[in-house]
């Protein structure tokens, strides 16, 4: 059997235009119908069968037919055709997520009498004493044998059915993961190859940009050993003579600090004589403040007195006049 081709989501959307949410929501909508395979990854795999059936569902979805009548359609569509056991019997297999192409199957009626009549999976014989057999017509007898007939056949073609289906989902499923995994190792394949040329030829050009950094780098350095250079002997230069004026200025602070300590101690001295003549002036201006105290008492006590004097001559005058006219 040929492998079958796969596509991706995004390759079966621009192959029957649709958009890729809209192929989801069918996958959705129509759950049990469609099966669509997934990688390990999680991504979806489509091949032409399930194509074909998107095209069918993208026919009746234009044409505005309902999600029930699609179903009811893809699901008459999925039935096996009934007729003539003589005829070929076309099996249409489910894979993964669309309808695969028929498969001719031509098994011959002895074998259908065979295994409807002998698996015992199918029918289970029961033991029935004589007393208990009803006489019956042999016509009667006979549909009855041919209804059994059918409805076993019925019922092995349905398990057949479905036994070849699963069988042809499986062999369809290992071929297409089997040609998944070939494309992924061709791909990683391709990948890690031109990975590997991008890489040599990045480390090349990186080589010879390390070159180029390099001598710059090299270059730069000899500059700056100059520059430095110039600089460390302005810079000893500059400070001999930072160091000269610091002596100077060291020399005229120290005898300045000498100067003004003298000063602060001369100051020092005739503010302490000066706080001492203040102290004495307080002193005397305090004693004198109290002399001039006791001398205004001793005056007002004084006048006190001259008063009380005055007025008891005053009195006795009086009484010395009454006594004139008395």
């Amino acid at each position: 059997m040929d492998l079958m081709k796969t596509y991706t989501l995004k390759e079966v959307s621009k192959k029957i235009n649709v958009s890729p949410g809209t192929l989801r929501k069918w996958e959705q909508d129509f759950e049990d119908l469609l099966d669509i395979p997934r990688t390990k990854q999680g991504a979806r795999i489509y091949t032409d069968l399930e194509i074909e059936l998107l095209l069918e569902i993208k026919q009746m979805a234009d044409k505005k037919v309902s999600k029930e009548a699609i179903r009811h359609e893809m699901q008459k569509m999925e039935e096996p055709e009934k007729g003539d056991f003589s005829d070929e019997l076309l099996v249409t297999s489910e894979i993964s997520n669309g309808d695969a192409d028929p498969i001719e199957l031509e098994p011959s009626l002895d074998n259908y009498y065979k295994e409807a009549l002998f698996t015992e999976s199918e029918f289970s014989l029961e033991i029935v004493p004589e007393e208990a057999i009803t006489p019956v017509p042999i016509e009667e007898s006979t549909m009855k044998n041919t209804e059994l007939f059918f409805e076993a056949m019925e019922t092995y073609k349905n398990t057949f059915l479905s036994e070849v289906k699963d069988e042809i989902r499986s062999v369809v499923r290992k071929e297409v993961l089997e040609e998944v995994r070939k494309e992924i190792s061709k791909g990683t394949f391709v990948t890690v190859k031109s990975i590997s040329d991008s890489i040599y030829k990045s480390t090349e050009n990186t080589k010879a940009e390390i070159q180029e950094l390099s001598e710059s780098v090299e270059k730069a350095s000899e500059e700056t050993a100059d520059t430095l250079k110039q600089l460390a002997n302005k810079v000893t230069h500059a400070s001999l003579e930072t160091s000269e004026e610091i002596f100077s200025l060291s020399k005229q602070l120290s005898e300045t600090s000498e100067e003004l300590s003298h000063y602060v101690d001369v100051t020092n001295n005739e503010i302490s004589s000066l706080s001492e003549a203040i102290t004495k002036d307080r002193e005397f201006l305090m004693e004198e403040r109290n002399l001039y105290r006791q001398e205004v008492s001793q005056r007002e006590l004084a006048f006190q007195q001259m008063l009380t004097n005055f007025r008891d001559v005053a009195a006795a005058k009086e009484k010395k006049w009454w006594k004139f006219w008395t």
